[in-house]
């Protein structure tokens, strides 16, 4: 009975069904046709697209260079002797055609961007009807559904944007570029333009990018890692997570199998011997170098309302590699060695010869984790590395580095610097206060002769960024780049003539056409000659007897000075010879503080070892300064007094401090002894404490000179009161020992 119900239900609703559409059918088939006409009119134009765009779109113009049309601009770097070291922009490597590379590179990418390269118009109908259904769900442009046609259409021709717009008129060129080339031509304008990471285009650039290869010779296995670098290049580098980078080239291995690409058996050798990225440290490292030059080589050559270049440049550059190689080698040895024990990560070194060249320049530990340039770009306090300066203004204001100062309590409007380990030297002549870093003197110094008068001298010898013209400018609290700290020194080491640093000395265009030529800029003298060998005599003495004492090379003269500020968030070493200056600093990005990290120990030993290499094949020349004088004053006990602490304060090894200095108190050296360094021992660079004082070759034979007078570049030497002008606004009461900037009486 059920049975016999359901049936007549059927035969029921089935005849209501008739009488209904006999009733509307009519327009019930037009819906029917209009939603047909809705579905499949989209579908029919999308495989009529490429039929219609082959008949209306425009040949290309031939006379263009596809290869280089909206391509970055290329720099190909030459070192100071000719030899090419690198690239910047596009890097292109070779042109190459399909018959150079092996048979599976070009696979390798068709597999995973275009199946169906070889039957299609440019333009891919299923490819694109899956896209448009992406972005409806997505309800927005996620999609391209591009064929390497038209992936090669975006390269040449167009934006990078993904609207709408962009999208037909990539469609247009891409059948353009099918109307005018062969899909031979097409694949290889495609292999050769496509960006895949870390400034490399074309499969050749990156084979010599990634692998140290050309494309011509690599394996399955790196053919098969360039094919995933085509989106995304920059987050799925290899040099990023390898191992991630292996795992993404076994899925194009899969997918080149089943392409027919490759067999099963190929597949398997390639996974079981996966591609690996070539070691670039020493090339890397040069990349610091060469983003400076780029940009320097950019500016010179777009000078004088010129127009920026347009085409790839040959940029001839001071760069030394021996030298770039030997800095980055200190860099990572003794912070390989010694930095995680103080807490020290990073490290920035500037190499110039006397006239500017830049010869070296690191801008950080590892360029690959961090390429901001730490030598150019990030501003530090220097701490006592700034008071040469000082020194210079109180020269030029007629006050003579033999001329004593007591060593005494300062108060200057409640800020009360202190000496490194709270110690007191009694009464000492300015080249001693200057070789051992003594705060207090400076720090009067520099009220004596006015802060406005060290401001104008640091300028004057190349600091640009700004100076606060308050008393703890004295000690180096105001911040410098450590380019612009290195140009200063090499004021000092050049005479006293300004130097102006400089990495490139010609631009050529690619077609032999010289763009710029560095030409030598007229002499212009900012610190008298005879200032200067003082100044310059001072320094040597910081070096042969005070606080830069392991900087001191073998065999050749050296001066300059330590530098480390409050709580040894920063520490440097900068000095010269008479062929190159050297600035170095250590520190961390985030500014905490190093572990007792002064400037006599990591940067005086990344600074030694860079320097022992430069001077390495070059003849020692002594140092054009003052000979040593007596002091002004003869009835005058000019004997430091080590009561209360050892001369030695930045060495790395203090014999002994006199009570607290708060955080900053300096570990006492094993023995303890108590030294005294006396006038005579600065003159004859005698120094008790053998264990610091590095073994010296003989110096060669000194001609001492006696310059003239010359010209008083400061002020008149002029007794100044504090004022509030000179106040630290953010000195501590007048009760707390510690300073701003070199709050370690002299951490550096």
């Amino acid at each position: 009975m059920a049975g016999e119900h359901w049936k007549d239900a059927l035969e029921g609703a089935t005849d209501a069904f008739a009488r209904f559409m006999a009733r509307n059918g009519g327009w019930m088939a037009k819906l029917g046709a209009i939603a047909a006409a809705i579905v499949l009119l989209p579908i029919l134009a999308i495989y009529m697209l490429p039929v219609v765009l082959g008949w209306f779109a425009p040949p290309l113009d031939t006379s263009k260079d596809l290869y280089s049309v909206n391509r970055p601009i290329a720099f190909t770097f030459l070192d100071a002797n000719g030899h090419e070291v690198g690239h910047r922009g596009a890097l292109v490597g070779d042109r190459l055609t399909l018959d150079d590379m092996p048979d599976y590179l070009p696979a390798a990418f068709i597999a995973m961007e275009d199946r169906n390269f070889y039957h299609h118009n440019g333009i891919d109908p299923r490819g694109l009807m899956r896209a448009m259904l992406t972005n409806i769900r997505a309800r927005r442009v996620v999609a391209g559904g591009s064929t390497i046609t038209q992936q090669t259409a975006k390269i040449v021709f167009t934006s990078q944007e993904r609207t709408y717009s962009r999208k037909l008129s990539e469609l247009v060129d891409a059948a353009a570029l099918e109307k005018s080339l062969s899909k031979k031509q097409i694949l290889e304008l495609y292999l050769n333009r496509i960006y895949l990471g870390s400034g490399a285009y074309g499969v050749d650039g990156a084979a010599r990018v990634y692998f140290g290869k050309s494309a011509r010779h690599i394996s399955l296995a790196e053919a098969a890692m360039l094919a995933t670098l085509t989106t995304a290049p920059s987050v799925f580098s290899p040099r990023r997570d390898l191992a991630a980078a292996q795992a993404r080239a076994n899925r194009v291995l899969r997918a080149m199998v089943e392409t027919g690409a490759i067999t099963e058996a190929q597949a398997a050798d390639a996974r079981a011997n996966p591609a690996a990225v070539s070691d670039t440290t020493t090339v890397d490292a040069r990349n610091f170098f060469l983003d400076t030059a780029a940009d320097e080589a950019t500016k010179l050559v777009s000078a004088d309302g010129t127009a920026p270049p347009s085409s790839d440049l040959i940029v001839h550059t001071t760069l030394e590699p021996n030298l770039q190689e030997a800095a980055r080698h200190a860099v990572s040895r003794i912070l390989n060695a010694k930095g995680a024990k103080v807490h020290a990560s990073e490290s920035a070194v500037v190499l110039m010869k006397t006239d500017g060249a830049v010869s070296a320049l690191i801008g950080g530990r590892d360029y690959d984790a961090s390429t901001f340039n730490r030598a150019t770009q990030a501003h530090r306090q220097p701490g006592s590395a700034f008071k040469p300066f000082v020194y210079l203004a109180a020269v030029e204001n007629g006050i003579s580095p033999w001329d004593v100062r007591d060593d005494g309590p300062v108060d200057i409007d409640g800020w009360t610097p202190t000496n490194y380990g709270g110690r007191t030297y009694g009464t000492v002549t300015l080249a001693e206060a200057l070789a051992h870093s003594i705060n207090t003197v400076t720090a009067s110094l520099a009220q004596e002769v006015g802060i406005s008068s060290v401001v104008e001298a640091a300028q004057r010898c190349g600091i640009t960024s700004p100076l606060e013209q308050n008393a703890s400018l004295a000690l180096g609290t105001s911040e410098v780049t450590p380019m612009e700290l290195t140009t200063a020194y090499a004021t000092f080491a050049s005479g006293g003539v300004r130097v102006y640093p400089y990495l490139v000395t010609e631009v050529e265009d690619a077609g032999g056409h010289v763009l710029y030529q560095r030409k030598a800029p007229e002499p212009n003298r900012v610190v008298a000659s005879h200032v200067d060998r003082d100044l310059t005599a001072m320094l040597y003495g910081v070096v042969t007897s005070g606080t830069g004492r392991g900087a001191a090379l073998a065999g050749h003269e050296a001066a300059g000075k330590t530098g480390t500020t409050q709580d040894y968030h920063d520490a440097w070493f900068v000095g010269f010879t008479t062929d190159y200056v050297a600035g170095v600093w250590v520190g961390n990005d985030d500014s905490s503080p190093m572990r007792n990290v002064t400037g006599g120990t990591l940067p005086a030993e990344i600074w030694k070892a860079v320097m022992t290499v430069a001077e390495k094949p070059l003849a020692a020349t002594a140092l054009d300064m003052s000979p040593p004088q007596a002091p002004t004053t003869d009835d005058t006990d000019t004997t430091i007094d080590a009561a209360s602490g050892t001369t030695d304060d930045e060495n790395g090894a203090p014999t002994s401090v006199n009570g607290p200095v708060g955080d900053d108190e300096a570990p006492p050296q094993s023995g303890g002894q108590q030294q005294t360094h006396g006038l005579l021992d600065w003159l004859f660079g005698r120094d008790h404490d053998t264990q610091a004082q590095p073994q010296q070759q003989p110096a060669p034979p000194r001609v001492y000179q006696s310059g003239p007078p010359g010209q008083n570049y400061g002020q008149p030497a002029v007794p100044r009161q504090p004022d509030d002008q000179n106040a630290d606004p953010n000195a501590p009461p007048k009760d707390n020992n510690a300073q701003s900037g070199d709050d370690n009486g002299d951490n550096g």
